[in-house]
């Protein structure tokens, strides 16, 4: 399906209800622009295409244990006394 969209004399881009129909709620688009042409594409959420490798590497590193700043526990603070401290 093809439909012509145009910017009104505000700036504004109106989508016509039938094009806003085929999206489902709270879809997120990235906006590119390529010469005349504006594209929305779809984004895809990394958790439904990352394998689990992936996922688990982006958790280690937004948990900050790939950084080499990051302070690990010590060793002390691991025992069974100082759990309950």
């Amino acid at each position: 399906m093809r439909t012509i969209i145009e910017v009104d004399a505000q700036g504004a881009i109106q989508l016509p209800r039938a094009l806003l129909d085929a999206v489902k709620p709270h879809t997120r688009f990235v906006l590119e622009v390529q010469g005349e042409t504006i594209i929305l594409r779809r984004i895809t959420p990394f958790w439904l295409t990352a394998t689990p490798q992936e996922r688990a590497e982006a958790a280690r590193q937004w948990a900050g244990l790939e950084r080499p700043s990051a302070l690990p526990i010590p060793d002390e603070a691991l025992r069974r006394d100082r759990l309950y401290d």
